[in-house]
């Protein structure tokens, strides 16, 4: 087996290890945040979870599918790992960066949120 088909096993299981792991941790860790950016809206908070997990499971698949191919053939387990190590971590920064975006509009929600119910409170 050559070393560039090496290189892409090896990459679809680091892929789909990391993608599979933080996904769940995301997920699970998740759920306490939405729960208070909904103001303890169960219903609302574990359908946002879940359509949250399902477009990060889909983001990274693609594009863990778009960095497969490599116009690199290694020659060496040096350059295998060098090809590991640049493809997982153009995955890893995308999601990190939009895993922030993500963050930064439940924050907004949040606010937007907790301003209505504030101001709704005292007209009562």
């Amino acid at each position: 087996m050559s070393l560039l088909i090496c290189t892409y096993l090896l990459y679809l299981l680091a892929a789909l290890y990391v993608t599979v792991v933080i996904g769940q941790s995301l997920h699970h860790h998740g759920r306490p945040f939405l729960m208070a950016c909904f103001s303890g809206q169960v219903g609302l908070a574990d359908a946002v979870n879940h359509l949250l997990l399902v477009g990060y499971y889909l983001t990274n698949f693609a594009l863990a599918a778009f960095l497969l191919q490599s116009n690199l053939a290694p020659l060496t387990l040096v350059d295998v790992l060098d090809l590991l190590s640049r493809k997982l971590g153009i995955v890893l920064l995308i999601l990190g960066t939009m895993h922030a975006g993500n963050l930064l509009v439940l924050s907004l929600v949040w606010r937007r949120f907790h301003r209505i119910d504030n101001s709704g409170a005292g007209t009562a």
